[in-house]
């Protein structure tokens, strides 16, 4: 049946384009998902092959017209405000997306304050000049649209996957059924321009925090993350994510509002719309909702990325008593932009995105090492790291460490089986067609393809361009982006049983888990 329903829908694909017919998106979001699933379940039972470890089975080629994916083009225009708006039309469900980016970020905070941009985005969903925080929660539940504010330029580092954290700008997010899009327009712009920032709801934050903070003392990951950023990023505003003890002591509602006051404004930056409604609509609604907000512009941060580290070091941060070793092995590597991202992505499916990865079988699946491995890259303006992250128990700690290394030494020296990279291909170019299904997933691409200067058709050409790369190309990029000599890792767990084993590995360091 399987034989049978592949051509059969690849044919019909092929049919309504000789046809010069348009091929709907969703038509083919669906074959390439099915196409996808369909060549894992395909086997030949007297041609089966394996590779270290996992038995896979043989797999039909990718039809060509499930690589010619078109994306819609959103519709763009400019605000009174300055902010570019896009727009994607899409009738399929009752509801509209909005997203608009601010210049708020980490990044931003000023000398010494870490957590100011962080502090401001959340009081300013805690109330306003006429709503209190629960009049706000009680009115958004009450039509079913979310609010969110948000800020850039956290994130200790990107496991699994790419992208994430690094940036200097922020985020409002509003989910908001179509016939209540006017009323949940009404309360985002009463929370952005009419926060009160509450002292009493400050007060109360600042505890929060503070909580937050020390039980973050007890945390393996989030010690080895921030101990990430000061190795990587050591001379400016990118070594800490967050709010520190000593900086909630000093942030004032005054810093608040000197923060909100200067970048929660329309510098400039890209918004967008998705989903039931025109893009005249889209125009009028948010030209009404947001007459009032003006302001900017806000100059780019300018923070140079440095080369990879040179020197292999290990850093343990000593957790007495600890029955488990949490690693990082990390270092600086690949930009979005750069010509060897997608062979990046290519080479770390095989290495360390999901269970199918050598990372999860062989230290967990054939080790029993863990219940979990990944590995990934942070590509962003201004983090730019590759990383791997773990947590196993304190006796494994060398063979786990060890195997890991061994596992990154042997994609980078050997090239990858055919089967093994044709594998990974096909398994990306299938999550992309999950974006596919979803208007609010299609626009994101395209506002990542205006933040970075994409080429305009990159989208369009995506799955061409992963099937597209070679063995050659995933041992190539290993060899420059995946850290073995100059590999930085950090271990957080019992000092008096894995100090002397650690220095096995590199020249140690230990730091206090206080020091952060």
């Amino acid at each position: 049946m399987l034989k049978l329903l592949i051509p059969s829908l690849a044919g019909c694909g092929k049919s309504l384009l000789q046809a010069g017919r348009p091929v709907p998106l969703a038509f083919l979001g669906t074959l390439l998902v099915f196409a996808t699933v369909c060549f894992a379940q395909e086997a030949d039972s007297q041609a089966r092959q394996s590779f270290r470890g996992m038995v896979r089975l043989n797999r039909a080629p990718v039809s060509n017209e499930v690589l010619h994916v078109k994306l819609p083009r959103p519709v763009e225009r400019q605000l009174s405000n300055g902010i570019k708006l896009l727009i994607l039309e899409s009738h399929r469900a009752p509801v509209v997306a909005l997203t608009i980016s601010i210049p708020s970020s980490h990044l931003r905070d000023p000398a010494g304050l870490p957590g100011v941009a962080e502090a401001t985005a959340a009081m300013m969903q805690l109330g306003t000049t006429t709503r209190s925080a629960r009049q706000i929660s009680e009115a958004l539940a009450d039509i079913g649209a979310n609010l969110n504010i948000s800020v850039g330029g956290g994130g200790g580092g990107g496991r699994g996957g790419f992208g994430g954290g690094g940036g200097d700008t922020g985020s409002i997010t509003l989910s908001s059924l179509t016939e209540n899009l006017d009323t949940a327009l009404d309360i985002l712009a009463d929370v952005l321009l009419h926060p009160s920032f509450p002292a009493d709801d400050f007060a109360k934050w600042k505890s929060r925090q503070l909580s937050a903070i020390e039980q973050g003392r007890t945390s393996p990951n989030v010690l080895a993350n921030e101990l990430l950023l000061k190795v990587l990023y050591p001379n400016d505003a990118r070594q800490t994510s967050r709010a520190t003890v000593e900086s909630l002591g000093k942030i004032t509602r005054e810093n608040l509002l000197q923060h909100y006051k200067t970048y929660y404004v329309p510098s400039g930056n890209l918004a967008g719309i998705s989903g039931d409604i025109t893009p005249r609509d889209a125009v009028v609604k948010l030209e009404k909702a947001l007459a009032n907000w003006k302001g900017g512009p806000v100059e780019r941060l300018a923070l140079p990325i440095d080369p990879p580290i040179q020197e292999k070091k290990v850093y343990l941060i000593p957790r007495p008593n600890s029955v488990q070793t949490y690693l990082v092995l990390a270092n600086r590597a690949v930009d979005r932009t750069n010509p060897d991202y997608i062979a990046c992505l290519v080479m770390n499916q095989v290495l360390g995105s999901g269970p199918a990865a050598r990372l999860f079988r062989i230290i967990r699946e054939e080790k029993g090492y863990t219940y979990g491995i990944s590995s990934g890259f942070t590509a962003s303006h201004y983090q730019e790291h590759f990383m791997a992250a773990t947590s196993v128990r304190t006796e494994v700690t060398e063979p786990a460490l060890a195997d890991t290394l061994q596992e990154f030494r042997e994609i980078r020296d050997v090239r990858v089986p055919k089967d093994e990279f044709e594998a990974a291909k096909h398994a990306l170019v299938g999550s992309f067609a999950m974006v596919l299904e979803n208007p609010a997933g299609v626009l994101g691409r395209w506002m990542q393809q205006r933040e970075y200067g994409l080429p305009e058709d990159y989208w369009d050409t995506y799955p061409e361009k992963i099937m597209a790369i070679t063995a050659e190309d995933v041992q190539r990029v290993a060899k420059k982006y995946v850290p073995y000599d100059n590999v930085q890792i950090i271990a957080v767990g019992d000092g008096s049983k894995i100090r002397d084993l650690l220095k096995k590995f590199g020249p140690l360091v230990e730091v206090p888990p206080d020091s952060n």
